[in-house]
């Protein structure tokens, strides 16, 4: 069945021409839109099916090409029904980039691109074995490979290089993108990473999240055996680590503000320096001094940030109960969010900041709670197995990462919160503290296998899982910043 001619009814003759990229679109939705309104004509009534891969989420600037089409042209009609289509990801190509002057400064980028598209499970991505040096369309369609990346590092000076990349549509035969910049030789990790947001962005028309940055915790003996808890940061492939907080004492939670410009970005975390649970706010960026908050009563735990970066809501244990409140950072007030008689703990803000999840023990074990915070209603939302618990938000805020235990083992899974359906994420037996990317496209968490901490992430589309780094320590509680600015 030709399922363009299928779909296209009352077509004049002169509009036999858009067939074929019907066609064309069924296997390639990504280079469809722009051509096919620029074809139809004020006359034309034209019954559209588009079927979109899964790596194609329905993005909101093709419905603004629907609409800018009718505004323009009031005699046409047009019908568009959407449709998801089960395919695999989007097929790219990263070429290695030529080196042109000092060859020893191959910094990778190729690699860093392919590994940041692939982790998202949003990309099927490979690297061809030399440099593209001539584009052959023909070639890389035998090879199903619908985009293709190029570039090249030319030295200009001892540690300053040109760094140029394009970005290729095999099918419809034009350039995406070319971007070029100047980069120092210690900047090429990120500037792989903000490279890999762009080409993520011009080919599904959503943001990446790989210019990001990740915080966690790692635990290791010393020779005298006293363990020794670590502050670190990274980047989004918890490479560049470094280890910026040093204490004998624990370090629990930390939590990256909702800031997206560099240095304005905080760390909340909870340390025993004083001898008590305390919660600290740290500038990493800026040469300013680690704020501590007011020393609450009893146990101070489980920081997170207000999508508005003003408060902090955290678990606070006064008169013996540990239940949830919100520190107002600004006019220094704490409220009570609940009030039970057992435990609640390790609350978080839903996106839009209107509800807060959290867990309690109120039914005798532990689960998932949310409270809509406009009319104070709390319903549980977890219903499989004896216990979930360290329960985030999805971006969208449709979903939670949680921890779900099966058997004696500890695992990350997704609830979707409206059917309630548990999708389990990861396999292993010691799997904690989920958090998501903040595009939602993978969920980053700590595991242990073979005597070793590991951090770990999973893609939400095609589930496809990573090590992204192995300790000699225990590691905990990492944390995925938002999307970074200059």
């Amino acid at each position: 069945m030709n399922l363009s001619r299928d779909l296209c009814i009352n077509m004049n003759n002169h509009q036999n021409a858009i067939f074929h990229q019907l066609d064309n679109f069924i296997k390639h939705s990504h280079s469809f839109a722009m051509t096919i309104f620029h074809k139809i004509t004020k006359s034309a009534k034209l019954v559209i099916l588009l079927i979109i891969p899964t790596y194609a989420k329905v993005s909101s600037k093709w419905l603004m090409l629907v609409l800018i089409f009718a505004m323009g042209n009031t005699h046409a009609v047009l019908e568009v029904t959407v449709i998801k289509k089960d395919e695999n990801a989007f097929p790219i190509a990263i070429s290695p980039f030529k080196l042109i002057g000092n060859k020893s400064q191959d910094k990778d980028i190729s690699k860093i691109i392919h590994d940041n598209l692939e982790r998202s499970g949003r990309f099927d991505a490979l690297i061809p074995a030399a440099v593209v040096d001539k584009i052959d369309a023909k070639y890389w369609k035998e090879k199903n490979i619908e985009a293709l990346v190029t570039g090249s590092i030319v030295q200009e000076s001892d540690d300053i290089y040109r760094l140029s990349v394009n970005l290729f549509d095999v099918y419809s035969h034009t350039q995406l993108f070319t971007r070029s910049t100047r980069v120092h030789a210690s900047g090429f990790r990120k500037i792989a990473h903000q490279l890999s947001d762009y080409i993520y962005e011009a080919l599904l028309g959503e943001n990446g999240s790989f210019n990001t940055l990740l915080t966690y915790i790692t635990v290791k003996e010393n020779a005298k055996g006293v363990k020794q808890y670590s502050l670190n940061i990274s980047d989004s492939d918890a490479m560049n680590a470094k280890s910026r907080i040093r204490l004998d004492s624990p370090i629990l939670s930390p939590a990256w503000s909702p800031e997206h410009k560099y240095k304005n970005k905080k760390i909340a975390y909870v340390s025993f320096q004083n001898g008590r649970s305390e919660v600290f706010i740290w500038y990493p960026f800026l040469r300013k001094k680690i704020e501590k908050l007011p020393r609450f009563d009893g146990i101070a735990s489980s920081p997170s940030w207000h999508p508005n970066g003003k408060s902090l809501v955290l678990t606070l244990s006064r008169k013996g109960n540990k239940d949830i409140y919100s520190y107002d950072l600004t006019n220094k007030k704490l409220t009570r969010l609940t009030l039970h008689k057992d435990i609640d703990t390790e609350a978080s803000y839903s996106p839009d900041g209107k509800s807060l999840v959290f867990t309690s023990n109120r039914s005798g074990q532990a689960q998932i709670y949310i409270k809509n915070l406009e009319n104070g209603h709390i319903n549980r939302a977890s219903f499989t197995g004896r216990y979930n618990a360290n329960a985030v938000f999805s971006p969208d805020g449709k979903h939670l990462a949680l921890v779900h235990r099966v058997d004696n083992d500890y695992r990350i899974a997704m609830l979707n919160i409206e059917s309630k359906e548990l999708s389990m994420m990861s396999n292993g037996t010691l799997d904690d503290s989920p958090y998501f990317s903040p595009n939602g496209d993978m969920i980053i968490f700590s595991s242990h296998r073979g005597g070793k901490g590991l951090l770990s992430v999973v893609s939400v589309e095609g589930n496809r899982s990573y090590e992204l780094s192995a300790y000699d320590a225990e590691v905990r509680a990492p944390n995925w910043s938002s999307s970074l600015e200059n």
